[in-house]
Formats: C-alpha cells, structure tokens, sequence
C-alpha cells in the first residue's frame, strides 16, 4: 500500500510539476521582457542638441513660416540697433515758420475788400483783393517769408511791375507798383526779410491816387485772395 501511495505521490509531482516550471519560466520571461521594454523606451527619447547650422523648419510645417538658417545665431541683444528717438522727434516737430515780417515800412491807406472801390486815377470802381500801403518812393520792399520767386512781370496797368512768391503750402505773396528794375527773376530763391525790389510808380491805373506812393501787396491762400491784415499789421494813415 506504501507503495503504490508513492507511486501516485510520484505522478501527481511528475504532472503539477510540469505546470509549476512553466509557470516560473512565464514570470522570469515576463520580468525580462519589461525591464527591457523600459530601458528601450529611455534610449529613444535622447536629449535634443540645439545646432546652429541646422534646417530648423521641416517639410511637417509646409504651409507656414519658416525660420532662416541662421536664426539661432541672433540672440545678443546687443547687436540689435535702436534708433536715436530724440533725433527723429526733433526732425519731426519741426515747422515752417509763417509769420510775416512787414514787406515795406509805411502805413495802411486802404485795406482789404471784396467791395468795389473808387479808383481816383482813371474814376472808375474796382475790386481791390489787396492792401495799399503808404510808403515813400523807392523805399525797400522785403520778402515776408523764405520762398521761390514764381513770376515776375510788369502789366503796366493794374500792378504795374509785380512779383509773385510762393512760400509753399498754397500760401502765395505779390508785390505790386515796384520800379521795373527788379533784379530777381523766376525760380530764384528769397529768404524772409530779403530786398526783392523797391516802390515804385508803374501802376499806371493808381499813380494819381490820393494816398500817393504806395505798395500793392496781396496774399494769396490755396487759389483764393485772403486779407492781408490776417497775416501783418499796419496803422492806419491819418489821411487817405
């Protein structure tokens, strides 16, 4: 009986055993196969190596910007130029200067006006789109402010011998009755202040007018006749 008890004992190890073995060698194979798993997912996830000559864009971002070769090389601040903000504003908020200087020294004897006015010389009315200005023949007549010259002419009639000056912007000045020795001519540049001429009496349709000797001076803004008095100021004559 003891024998055959060990006997089947003998059997039942011979057949478990089997299984038991399998079972181990299953857990050792297991063990294995994740310790490699996991040192394999560590050497596919190297350190990245910034590289300055590289292709930094790839064929992945078609379609959007793409960075320069040599776009890693720029990172000193020090070698990006900031421009000089005061030299720009200065450039900036300078202006022209457009306030008149007296174009010749005398007083007012007939202002502005959109009127007809009585011309003494020949008895007839006319507009008159500037001022006169009393002043002593052959007195200095000035430029009011830095320009071109633009024409210079003798009508012999309604200005006599006139120039014109353009100040730029639409803003235009005439000089009108000088003597017809004007040296400027057109295209010649003036500076505020500048003798351009001197009164005279070639305005043939004023040179019996009651105020006498006089300048004829217009302004002009953007096409259209404006008061002088706008821009200069003269006292009045005591007689016209």
């Amino acid at each position: 009986m003891d024998k055959r008890l060990f006997n089947k004992s003998s059997n039942f190890f011979k057949k478990e055993g089997f299984y038991v073995i399998l079972f181990v060698c299953l857990c050792v194979v297991a063990t294995v196969a994740a310790i490699t798993a996991r040192n394999s997912k560590a050497v596919k996830n190297p350190p990245v190596v910034e590289k300055s000559g590289s292709n930094v864009a790839s064929n992945s971002n078609e379609g959007q910007n793409t960075i320069p070769n040599n776009a890693l090389q720029v990172k000193n601040p020090a070698n990006i130029s900031v421009p000089n903000k005061g030299a720009s504003s200065s450039a900036v908020s300078k202006t022209t200067d457009y306030t008149f200087t007296k174009p010749v020294e005398g007083t007012l004897a007939r202002g502005y006006t959109t009127d007809l006015v009585k011309c003494d010389t020949i008895g007839t009315y006319k507009t008159n789109f500037g001022i006169e200005i009393s002043a002593q023949l052959n007195s200095p007549v000035h430029a009011v402010l830095d320009g071109k010259v633009e024409t210079v002419f003798n009508d012999g009639t309604e200005l006599g011998q006139y120039i014109i000056i353009d100040h730029q912007n639409g803003l235009k000045t005439i000089y009108a009755n000088l003597r017809d020795d004007v040296k400027l001519k057109a295209g010649d540049k003036v500076t505020k202040g500048q003798v351009i001429g001197y009164v005279g009496k070639t305005r043939a349709n004023y040179s019996e007018e009651k105020f006498g000797d006089h300048l004829h001076f217009e302004v002009m803004k953007s096409s259209e006749y404006v008061d002088p008095a706008k821009y200069v100021t003269y006292s009045s004559a005591k007689s016209n």
